[in-house]
């Protein structure tokens, strides 16, 4: 009786133990953040969370720590992205050049030209050659527009992951998972209690010429529970 007594005390301590520890490095993530907004510590703030908390804060309290949701890191996918877009424009540049260095093209776009500077109205025969080259104006402007576009997505999860896994060189050749978590907290700000979500994302990389990144928690979100 005593030896299952003593297995039951054991048994319990244990699940205690791991419900202590269960949720350990986001809670204290979480009170990290909010030592940090409540010092006004902006350098230790912006070294691990990408939100500013802008009310009077006065107290925190965490409710539930919710599951890791996995996900393909997309830096790798945003990257190919880039540089597919890249391609598109390029083809599209040579494709215009090699069709306009045409020399009955090129004719008949000197003439259009020179109409259009004056004011002219563009002749049946030359309307083909004004659509095909605004065709390749217009393809010329989207994919610019895209790839300008897809520079800042990439440079945006470029930080997101640098903050996450530090500093590393070759970064956009790193495969793996991004990992999201939200925490519900309430948060007491001008005496007012509020119930709000903390997202923390982080990153699992291999690949690279280094060895695996250490990662940590990163604060991507706080806003109030809808």
């Amino acid at each position: 009786m005593r030896d299952r007594a003593t297995a039951l005390a054991v048994a319990l301590g244990m699940a205690l133990a791991a419900a202590a520890c269960s949720g350990g490095a986001e809670k204290n993530v979480v009170n990290q953040y909010f030592t940090a907004v409540r010092a006004n510590d902006t350098n230790t703030l912006t070294s691990f969370a990408l939100v500013p908390f802008d009310k009077p804060l006065e107290d925190w309290s965490i409710v539930s720590v919710g599951p890791e949701t996995r996900q393909p890191a997309p830096l790798p996918e945003l990257v190919q992205k880039q540089k597919d877009l890249e391609t598109e424009l390029a083809k599209n540049k040579s494709e215009a050049q090699k069709w306009g260095n045409e020399l009955s093209i090129y004719q008949k776009r000197q003439q259009l030209s020179e109409i259009l500077a004056k004011g002219g109205k563009v002749p049946p025969a030359l309307v083909p050659i004004q659509q095909k080259y605004e065709a390749f104006q217009t393809t010329d402007r989207e994919l610019k527009k895209k790839l300008a576009a897809a520079k800042i997505e990439v440079e945006h999860e470029k930080r997101n992951a640098t903050m996450s896994v530090g500093q590393i060189e070759d970064l956009e050749s790193m495969t793996g998972e991004m990992i999201t978590k939200d925490i519900e907290l309430v948060v007491t700000t001008s005496g007012q209690k509020t119930p709000y979500v903390m997202t923390l994302r982080k990153y699992l990389l291999t690949g690279g010429s280094g060895p695996r990144p250490v990662s940590r928690w990163v604060v991507q979100a706080l806003a109030p529970k809808a």
